[in-house]
């Protein structure tokens, strides 16, 4: 799941986008003020820039709640996603004793305005529960049929004999949209849009034109899958219940909230485009990078199979073991967030505080990119930009270091990061149960190279791989 805390703030926009590259840019800033941690500033056209890459006082950031919030930034992100002037004032009104319709007991008996509201509901149908079980159970079950063997021809390159060449990263992308769409909406959007996947990876390839709110002429790849997926939710958000019977507990009550707020339903829409956009942001990648590493580590690989085989009593997959018991497959996941993630977590400052000995003033931005977290050689070893596994075997306590942060923190913490685990773990076990997979060599017997990631995109989560560079694997039906 995407967090929203990585939005980033549009005074950033135009160094994002000139660099193209947000690491390299702030390592040179860095590089300038002696390359340490302190918090530095830099100065935009509208506002401040606080840079905060060490680890403590990243800490310290998510814990100051009273001096710095998000709510700007959250705002910033849906007038990009196309909500309208109305209906950004409602989204922010305080329900008072006269608004009974929008603090009933079912929709919303702690008064909250609707924007706090949805972030709630959305939160509680990602807690351990009944609720999430459910979304859990629906995308288990598109993933185990979806991942099958006369399925495949989306991602088949070639067939060898009783073999197929395939696509890794078109086999992760198409599977884990997949079954997020049907997990939130059921059949409702297929029935609309019979290319409602290949819509959203397409939307997603270039949502951070959308989010940085660049001019029309610029965004002309955007344009076509976001209109496709706003044709589809607008026809959603206006059916009756009853047809809307698979859908979500979270898009019905969000759905419910918004008529309770009187919010239009051009809005509605863009509301659920959001959710959508963001329960298919980094799972997908995360998938690919995971999944490549075990096939070009044999010794991983073994370990892997092993592993998620005996999560398969009785041959039905037991998830909740799966992703207790799997140390190997869990370390090279907490790897593959740490040195592919890239995102910008951004706070602004609303009343004077200190962050790391300095004094940072209201009205200006504070940027956090998870990157500079990963990479900190203090934390990680003269190593860190490298991937190793096995950093996470040999400290179990890595994952709760305050230097890793591939799911934000504070009251923006990721509420979808078990859901999210659970999913890449459940392909890559339904993957390896199912099918015998090794890497695809060249003509010469010789591995391909490893591909590089993306870093010529701004990043909003997980980063792609470069373009051009995919992983080809030979696999054969067990």
């Amino acid at each position: 799941m995407l967090i929203l805390s990585q939005a980033t703030p549009s005074g950033f926009y135009a160094a994002l986008i000139s660099s193209l590259n947000t690491d390299c840019l702030i390592s040179s800033d860095r590089k300038s003020t002696g390359n340490n941690h302190e918090v530095f500033a830099v100065q935009t056209v509208d506002r401040k820039l606080y840079i905060v890459t060490d680890p403590q006082d990243v800490s310290a950031v998510f814990r100051d709640t009273a001096s710095l919030g998000f709510d700007g930034y959250l705002n910033e992100l849906l007038i990009s996603f196309g909500f309208t002037k109305e209906a950004i004032k409602k989204i922010w009104h305080k329900p008072s004793n006269d608004d009974e319709k929008m603090i009933s007991e079912t929709i919303n008996p702690e008064r909250m305005n609707f924007i706090h509201l949805a972030e709630d509901i959305f939160k509680r149908q990602l807690l351990s529960g009944e609720k999430m079980d459910k979304i859990r159970s629906d995308i288990m079950n598109t993933l185990h049929q979806s991942i099958h063997w006369r399925q495949l021809d989306f991602c088949t390159k070639s067939f060898n004999g009783n073999g197929r060449k395939i696509s890794l990263y078109s086999l992760c992308r198409f599977t884990m949209v997949e079954a997020a769409t049907r997990s939130l909406f059921g059949s409702h959007l297929h029935n609309l849009d019979p290319n409602i996947v290949e819509n959203m990876l397409s939307f997603g390839d270039h949502a951070w034109q959308v989010i940085f709110r660049l001019p029309t002429f610029l965004n002309l790849d955007v344009t076509a899958p976001r209109k496709k997926l706003m044709d589809a939710l607008r026809v959603f958000v206006q059916l009756p219940e009853s047809q809307r019977s698979e859908q979500a507990w979270a898009i019905k009550n969000v759905l419910d909230a918004s008529d309770s707020f009187d919010i239009d339903f051009e809005s509605r829409a863009c509301v659920l485009l959001l959710m959508y956009w963001a329960a298919n942001a980094n799972e997908h990648n995360i998938a690919f990078w995971v999944i490549s590493h075990i096939l070009y580590d044999e010794n991983l690989l073994e370990l892997v199979k092993r592993e998620t085989e005996a999560a398969w009593p009785n041959g039905t997959l037991d998830i909740n073991y799966l992703s207790a018991n799997c140390p190997h497959l869990e370390a090279a996941f907490n790897e593959a967030l740490r040195c592919y993630g890239g995102a910008v977590i951004s706070r602004k400052v609303l009343q004077k505080t200190i962050i790391g000995n300095k004094e940072l003033q209201p009205g200006h931005a504070i940027i956090m990119p998870s990157r500079q977290l990963h990479m900190n050689e203090s934390a990680w070893g003269y190593d860190a930009r490298e991937f190793d596994h096995t950093r996470f075997l040999k400290n179990r306590s890595l994952d709760r270091h305050p230097a890793f942060r591939p799911f934000g923190g504070g009251v923006t913490y990721c509420p979808g990061r078990v859901l999210a685990k659970q999913q890449v773990y459940g392909m890559v076990a339904i993957l390896f149960r199912r099918f015998d997979m090794k890497l695809a060599v060249g003509g010469n017997g010789t591995k391909p190279q490893f591909p590089r990631l993306d870093d010529t995109t701004p990043r909003l989560g997980i980063a792609d791989p470069a373009k051009g560079m995919d992983v080809l694997v030979d696999m054969w039906e067990k």
